[in-house]
């Protein structure tokens, strides 16, 4: 018995369409193509001078230190803080995570993260 030959779909040089399936979006008024879409999310802070509080502790962790980031706006989404977060963890090489409108940054790295942040348009204030 012959197996029948199987049906393959090319994979290089097909049609526009099929390079990019979001190309047809268009969200609020602004067209996603290829790698534009991470770009936005991790864009700089929303007002100019918009202040954080980053304060130490070690209550709970096994007396291992954390810094947390607060005061963010309220308009902050999530997927932009978590970018944020992202990038301060790729930047300094460590661990963290969001909590509600905070992150939480692990190690005793305040004075890598607070120029990294200042870089980035907020005005950082210690909080110990």
């Amino acid at each position: 018995m012959a197996r029948d030959k199987k049906h393959r779909i090319a994979t290089g040089g097909g049609p526009e369409s099929w390079t990019t399936p979001f190309a047809s979006l268009n969200v609020q008024g602004r067209e996603f193509h290829g790698n534009d879409a991470p770009a936005a999310a991790r864009s700089t802070a929303t007002s100019k001078n918009e202040r954080l509080l980053m304060r130490r502790e070690t209550a709970h962790r096994g007396g291992k230190t954390v810094l947390v980031l607060e005061g963010f706006s309220a308009a902050w989404p999530a997927s932009r803080l978590d970018a944020l977060l992202h990038d301060l963890k790729t930047a300094l090489g460590c661990g963290g995570k969001r909590h509600d409108s905070r992150l939480e940054i692990q190690g005793e790295l305040a004075d890598r993260l607070q120029p990294l942040l200042e870089a980035r348009g907020f005005l950082v204030k210690r909080g110990w």
